[in-house]
């Protein structure tokens, strides 16, 4: 026994390492990792040749993340809107045919993430290379007989993930008027415009009605 006010051990050295009855259990081992991560890594070669010249991985969209914190970054959604697919002039079903990802549950939010996409969306549809298809059936974008230089950039990712654009304001001199600033002040300053703006907007259209109704002599006395 441990001497002392010491944790009780409960080291379990006896492993069921035998998948017989008796030992009832079996304990898994997973020594084959870097074998799997080699076969996984030569079935998408040999997928990509199989599909060639098409591209492995379907056209994504770009959204924004969820929740406030990363709201400001930048990831690959799950599909185009119905709306995008419209405002880029093909049908959703169309677009599934060409390696086009659709989500009919996303909704798009704003203007910018619609006009973003779609304009992706063209760019894709621009650069499509389409062959004929079997049986002499038509297509709604033109077949042309492709052309090498043109395959070769398919392989290469031609569409990549979108990225976050850095923002940040490149270095400069400071000004005369940013050298005697009070930041402290200037910011609490910022703070309270941005936070009172509602109100002082209001306050300021009541003002300007009051003032018209006194001018115009429509404006309603108060009683005592």
């Amino acid at each position: 026994m441990p001497k002392h006010n010491n944790a009780i051990p409960r080291n379990h050295f006896h492993k069921h390492w035998n998948p017989e009855s008796s030992q009832k259990g079996h304990i898994k081992t997973f020594f084959q990792q870097a074998k799997q991560k080699k076969a996984r890594r030569v079935r998408r070669a040999a997928k990509a040749k199989a599909v060639f010249p098409r591209p492995v991985q379907a056209l994504r969209p770009q959204v924004q993340c969820c929740t406030q914190r990363y709201n400001m970054k930048i990831r690959s959604g799950k599909g185009f809107t119905l709306d995008e697919c419209k405002a880029a002039g093909i049908s959703p079903k169309f677009a599934r045919t060409v390696g086009v990802a659709v989500d009919q549950r996303r909704k798009n939010h704003s203007e910018e993430s619609l006009t973003v996409n779609s304009n992706r969306l063209k760019e894709y549809i621009s650069k499509l290379v389409l062959y004929p298809l079997a049986g002499g059936k038509k297509s709604s974008i033109t077949t042309v007989k492709p052309d090498a230089s043109k395959i070769a950039s398919v392989q290469q990712n031609t569409f990549p993930a979108p990225q976050a654009v850095a923002t940040a304001e490149a270095p400069r001199e400071l000004t005369a008027d940013e050298k005697s600033r009070h930041i402290y002040n200037y910011l609490r300053a910022q703070n309270r415009n941005t936070k009172f703006i509602g109100i002082r907007l209001a306050r300021k259209i009541r003002k300007e009605k009051a003032d018209k109704e006194k001018a115009d002599g429509t404006a309603v006395k108060k009683g005592k």
